[in-house]
């Protein structure tokens, strides 16, 4: 524990901020993916570090207190659960930020039971986004046996059919359970009397993905609205998995760089990401065509084997302009920026109409330290590029936050 503590703290003093960040969010997505993994205890750990460095960003620091209580209840770590649970309370009293943590429905429903039983209700009721936990019998019932706490949410469900809460108490109840054909009935409750009900909507787009429903995930998804979409990385994660079955390559393809690394781990996006491979590239390229190839890799996420190759190939004809392209796309994409830089000679100038490639070329600039000439190439590209995550980000850091 002393040197966990004396490594945060070396840090928070010895570490640039920006890249402290980093640090802070590499931890959360860490954590991630070892929950999903089952590795709870590691998981722990790395949300604890997590919520140390997002002090001075709320919504990220909820998001990892309610992930890190999840993992210390999955742990059985009473007394630790009881600390992170006041604490995020705190922060939620001083800074309200739960409405936009980005925390997938499952494991919220597992997070807000647990907020349940362990908060008063008089607290909850004073919090915006927690006030409707804070219902006098619903928390009463929470405190029930599994067996008894469903039969008393059913009948509540009986007796005020037109109250959501029951119907989505329930859809929150099989959702922890993993019970998928029991959270599309309830949620589809929840829907015909509260049809603008985020909550269910979220946990029914889950629960058809999981069973195979693609088509009604899809209309819950297009009801959303593609804005929404974007911002939650779980739900392109369903769209993605029902655009494959729906055989819509080329839309799947589009959203793929919007889904994160902890959920490309899950199975089901896992099989998807290799059915797009499979189907991209079921039309053989021509002999030697590399970039073919490694556009294919590229649209699949498998950016380190695309740099593979485009190495090789670059070695065997360094004078062809187009390789050399790739290869600045595929190693910026892989964060292999020193590689990316070394093709800047052999591609520029840049002309009309390679906009794309302006903006590569002034990402691997900006992250080797040619900030100046990394500007004037962002300004350039700006107005033909599509709006990502990726885009946004480095338009804001390369050109200084302009708009």
């Amino acid at each position: 524990m002393a040197r966990s503590v004396l490594s945060l703290l070396l840090v928070t003093l010895l570490t640039p901020a920006a890249a402290a960040q980093d640090f802070y969010d590499q931890q959360l997505r860490a954590g991630k993916a070892d929950f999903l993994a089952g590795r709870n205890v590691e998981a722990a750990d790395e949300f604890r570090i997590a919520a140390f460095g997002f002090l001075d960003r709320p919504p990220l620091l909820v998001e990892a207190l309610a992930r890190l209580a999840v993992v210390q209840g999955a742990l059985g770590q009473t007394t630790e659960l009881a600390k992170t649970l006041d604490r995020f309370i705190e922060i939620e009293q001083r800074f309200p930020s739960y409405g936009a943590a980005q925390i997938e429905p499952g494991l919220k429903s597992r997070f807000e039971d647990l907020v349940v039983r362990g908060i008063p209700r008089a607290t909850l009721a004073a919090i915006p986004d927690l006030s409707r936990l804070a219902n006098a019998e619903l928390q009463r019932i929470a405190a029930l046996p599994q067996r008894q706490r469903i039969a008393a949410y059913e009948a509540g469900a009986k007796r005020e059919p037109k109250n959501p809460e029951w119907p989505l108490a329930l859809t929150r109840e099989a959702a922890a359970r993993d019970e998928t054909a029991e959270v599309v009935r309830w949620a589809s409750r929840v829907l015909e009397v509260d049809p603008a009900n985020r909550e269910a909507r979220f946990l029914a787009i889950h629960a058809r993905t999981e069973r195979g429903e693609c088509r009604e995930a899809l209309a819950l998804l297009d009801d959303i609205g593609p804005a929404e979409v974007q911002q939650r990385p779980e739900l392109s994660a369903d769209q993605f998995v029902c655009l494959i079955a729906a055989s819509k390559w080329a839309e799947a393809q589009a959203i793929l760089p919007r889904i994160p690394e902890h959920l490309r781990n899950r199975p089901d996006v896992s099989r998807a990401i290799q059915t797009l491979a499979r189907a991209t590239s079921s039309a053989p390229a021509a002999p030697g065509d590399v970039t073919d190839v490694s556009r294919r890799l590229i649209q699949a996420g498998r950016y380190p084997e695309a740099v593979q190759r485009l190495q090789s190939a670059v070695q065997s004809d360094p004078r062809n302009r187009q390789l050399r392209l790739a290869l600045l796309e595929a190693a910026v994409l892989n964060k292999d920026f020193r590689t990316a830089a070394s093709q800047l000679t052999a591609v520029t100038p840049l002309n009309a109409g390679e906009e794309l490639y302006m903006f590569y070329a002034s990402v691997a600039m900006y992250e080797t330290g040619r900030k100046d000439e990394a500007k004037v190439l962002m300004q350039r590209a700006r107005p033909r590029m599509e709006s990502s995550p990726l885009v946004d980000y480095y338009i804001n850091a390369v050109l200084g936050g302009k708009s």
